[in-house]
């Protein structure tokens, strides 16, 4: 009997409930939503975060965030200025507000004694905000955070990693975008011409492919042994077809600790894919927006020190930025995941690795204290796509 393999909305809602609604993204994480350098003393910086607008400051070194928007009249308060140490006062009637509480300490066009001060309901909203690795981090969730480290991949955070970050708010669904870096499919036909790996053999297909938890259960590794080369398809011929100048792949890269097996890659929430090279490593982060966009981050970066620095520097601006940031991943996979339009959708055998992604969000993504836990069930990270659809 034919396994069915397609899903429609209703399927989708029903095996994973919580990954379909956050469609604005998974709460209760930590989310890059700027490059550090870009918050400075004076200029506050507006961003979009999960379909909330947020205001960046920086005050005497450390990063603020709070609601873009003030109560009075609903001006956004990226607009404002820094007339007082601490502050931010809103461009339209001076109102001015702590940085650090949200608490409106002062009305100027009202006097020192405007009774408005400290009633309900104009005070804003503040957001946790961090500085790590070369980004500006902020909180959205229900209660206290949790460190933010614990949602920082450990390569980013070691003393010795120079790290090169390029951001761009791109279209589509966070959700597909996520998914196009874990799918270990489309990189064997989508990218094969591309610049960056067109002097490269590429495998045909893998049907061994499995997602497998790593040790400490933060990520989510994909695991395979079998490659297979040029074969006959009935009834279309032999493919691929390999030009004289493409190399035969090197020796399977050895495991890695932490994001797992090197070019295998790995995944972890609440959107984040590792990907190892031969000497250098590729974090690919994807943060929601709004409904219609998402940010993609690509930060690469290498262990080293000294001139080693500067070399890696060097080799990065000559040709990955642009080759494999802008022609692989912008204009290829950013292309696709902007047209997406499910699901419906038709899955096949290595979807299951997109299952497996969704199952993982699904069952171990953070709850909030009102959520019950009753329905979580024990992850078989391998399960096949067959028994799920």
């Amino acid at each position: 009997m034919e396994q069915r393999h397609s899903a429609s909305r209703e399927d989708v809602s029903r095996l994973w409930p919580r990954y379909d609604e956050a469609k604005l993204g998974l709460r209760n994480y930590w989310y890059p939503v700027l490059e550090a350098r870009l918050v400075k003393s004076k200029q506050p910086v507006s961003v979009m975060l999960a379909g909330e607008k947020i205001v960046l400051l920086r005050d005497q070194g450390k990063v603020y965030g709070l609601s873009d928007r003030c109560p009075h009249r609903g001006v956004p308060l990226s607009l404002g200025r820094r007339e007082f140490p601490g502050m931010l006062t809103c461009r339209y009637h001076g109102w001015t507000y702590d940085v650090k509480t949200g608490d409106l300490k002062a009305a100027l066009t009202d006097g020192p004694d405007s009774p408005i001060c400290g009633k309900i309901g104009v005070r804003v909203k503040t957001y946790p905000v961090e500085e790590r690795a070369k980004l500006i981090w902020v909180y959205i969730g229900d209660g206290p955070p949790p460190p933010v480290e614990e949602d920082i991949p450990d390569e980013l955070l070691a003393p010795d990693a120079v790290i090169q970050p390029m951001m761009d708010i791109r279209k589509g669904d966070w959700r597909h975008a996520m998914e196009n870096a874990v799918d270990p499919s489309h990189g064997k036909y989508l990218h094969r011409n591309t610049p960056f790996y067109i002097l490269h053999k590429f495998v045909a297909y893998q049907t061994d492919l499995r997602m497998v938890p790593s040790e400490d259960g933060i990520w989510l590794r994909r695991k395979s042994e079998l490659t297979f080369g040029p074969s006959v398809y009935p009834g279309v011929g032999t493919w691929p077809r390999h030009g004289w100048w493409r190399k035969s792949p090197k020796t399977k890269l050895k495991e890695k600790k932490g994001a797992g097996a090197a070019i295998a890659g790995g995944a972890r929430l609440p959107a984040i894919f590792f990907v190892g090279h031969e000497d250098w490593q590729d974090l690919q982060m994807f943060v929601p927006v709004d409904n219609e966009r998402h940010i993609t981050w690509q930060v690469s970066m290498k262990r080293t020190r000294g001139l080693g620095k500067l070399f890696w520097k060097l080799r990065y601006w000559s040709y990955i930025r642009q080759l494999h940031h802008v022609v692989l991943n912008r204009w290829e996979d950013g292309l696709m995941v902007e047209s997406m339009n499910c699901p419906p959708e038709r899955l096949f055998r290595p979807d299951g690795a997109i299952v497996a992604w969704r199952r993982w969000c699904q069952q171990k993504a953070r709850r909030s204290p009102a959520e019950s836990t009753a329905s979580i069930v024990p992850i078989t990270a391998d399960e096949p796509v067959d028994s799920i659809l």
